[in-house]
């Protein structure tokens, strides 16, 4: 009955669209009556699957985003806080920004930073067809292979953002393995970051750079907070904020002596802390739990052998955070 009810009201508003296309004294044809009636009513039922009428969506649930980020994500209350925190004051103010929100994401490999950029895109984008149209994961290792056409890959890139931002201002722009990208090929990109590009408006969109940078400096600071006995969760942004910037100004990488960073573009500096025992241990529980599947002690402890940790003498943080988990406990389940 609804639908009959919604069809119902696209066909008198078609008939409405035509006869003001006739005017008072005109005519128009059959054909070009069925195109109008056809277009409203295809653009109705069919809009996900037609580029004309695709989504683009201006806000999400973070609630939910948050929900995930308690239930899936371990050992990272820093970056979750700092995250969430960031999402909601960029949303709750979106009609007064200046800029699109910027962060980059530090820490080991395996620490989660992969799993929450993907977690954010999954909730910006429930619907798996717009999250394929925009969601960008630029991948640096196969898409800026050093030394070689670095002009080419700054345009492309630059040309790339700019089109998905005039087809739908809100997109998700992941940079991975920051650490292999050229020196300079980000500053080409500037003007977006600042919104200062005329023909377009970036401020619904969100960059998120992934790096290494200042990865050992993490460990560090977390290692020394724990050696004077202090717990994890005393550790604050202030303890990492400095030192992140520095390392990502001077470290090899994407943003070497960038002037997203002296130029401040740069929101948030998130550290991503390097993972204890207790949070592989959560990693490999939650991943039990997605497959549905019970493992007894003793393959758990094996797992946890087959994960090296450091660094010496303490050996307390897994040098490989996560991000084996997945295969570890496939295999043992098999």
């Amino acid at each position: 009955m609804l639908l009959g009810s919604k069809y119902l009201s696209l066909l008198v508003l078609s008939w409405l669209i035509t006869f003001q296309l006739i005017g008072v004294n005109g005519v128009i044809d059959p054909i070009t009556g069925s195109l109008v009636i056809g277009t409203v009513i295809a653009g109705y039922f069919f809009k996900d699957n037609i580029p004309f009428f695709s989504k683009c969506p201006k806000t999400f649930d973070l609630q939910e985003l948050e929900k995930d980020m308690n239930n899936k994500v371990f050992g990272q209350h820093l970056a979750s806080k700092i995250i969430l925190s960031a999402l909601k004051g960029n949303s709750n103010r979106i009609k007064y920004n200046k800029k699109p929100l910027v962060m980059t994401f530090h820490g080991w490999t395996g620490s989660g930073k992969n799993f929450i950029s993907e977690l954010i895109a999954s909730h910006m984008f429930r619907d798996n067809k717009v999250k394929k149209l925009r969601y960008y994961l630029i991948n640096s290792h196969s898409d800026f292979p050093l030394g070689t056409e670095t002009t080419a890959f700054k345009l492309k890139l630059h040309a790339t953002i700019i089109s998905a931002i005039k087809s739908c201002n809100t997109n998700l722009f992941v940079f991975d393995e920051l650490q292999y990208i050229p020196i300079g090929v980000l500053d080409i990109i500037i003007p977006i970051l600042e919104n200062h590009d005329t023909s377009i408006d970036s401020r619904n969109s969100i960059f998120i750079f992934l790096t290494n940078a200042g990865a050992d400096a993490i460990v560090e600071k977390t290692l020394d907070h724990w050696r004077k006995g202090y717990a994890r969760n005393q550790l604050t942004i202030q303890d990492f904020d400095k030192i992140l910037q520095v390392s990502a100004f001077n470290e090899i990488g994407g943003l070497k002596k960038s002037h997203l960073i002296d130029s401040h573009i740069i929101d948030h500096y998130i550290p991503f802390l390097p993972l204890e025992k207790n949070h592989v241990l959560q990693c490999i529980h939650a991943e039990l739990r997605q497959l549905n599947q019970s493992m007894d002690s003793d393959n758990i402890n094996k797992i946890l052998q087959m994960i090296p940790f450091g660094p010496k003498p303490e050996t307390l943080f897994s040098t490989s955070g996560c991000k084996r988990i997945n295969a570890l406990v496939t295999t043992h389940l098999n």
